[in-house]
């Protein structure tokens, strides 16, 4: 009887690690965007979609009440430089009412890097550097320049 309940025990756990070991590939990483403003940490939800018509790639980073925005002619991997309107951000009130304009300050180093790109998955891949000046603002704040660093996303793409 103590050997039925050996062999149980020992095919119990085999097949628990088996089907744990399964669970483990079939997790797929979620979509996500995250980065530092000015040293501190954001986060948000990416949206991305891709016109093939014109081959633009838009990508929303949507947190907390703000969006950052990224516009760039599409042409796979690689790094592109950005400059007047293909970056910006804003903050809103009850996501709608928009509060603060940031645009893209003119020294050239803003930047994203697509990294990697599958059409079959419609996924998208990558990291990103934005230096932003205040446009304007309403009720003023005395935040006139958004340095975002360490920008990394992965977002499913809409098409």
């Amino acid at each position: 009887m103590k050997r039925i309940y050996l062999i149980s025990g020992v095919l119990l756990f085999v097949f628990g690690g088996i089907v744990s070991c399964s669970k483990d590939d079939d997790q797929i990483e979620a979509d996500f965007i995250v980065a530092k403003i000015n040293s501190e940490n954001w986060k948000g939800i990416p949206e991305v979609n891709l016109n093939m018509v014109n081959d633009t790639l838009i990508l929303l980073g949507v947190g907390n009440e703000e969006v950052v925005v990224f516009k760039i002619k599409f042409n796979g991997k690689g790094v592109y430089n950005l400059s007047g309107t293909q970056s910006s951000y804003y903050t809103t009130v009850g996501g709608d009412v928009i509060t603060s304009l940031y645009i893209l300050e003119d020294d050239l180093t803003s930047q994203i890097t697509i990294s990697d790109y599958s059409s079959e998955q419609n996924i998208i891949r990558g990291n990103f550097k934005i230096s932003l000046i205040q446009d304007w603002s309403n009720p003023e704040n005395n935040i006139n320049s958004l340095s975002f660093t360490q920008g990394e996303f992965k977002g499913t793409i809409v098409k």
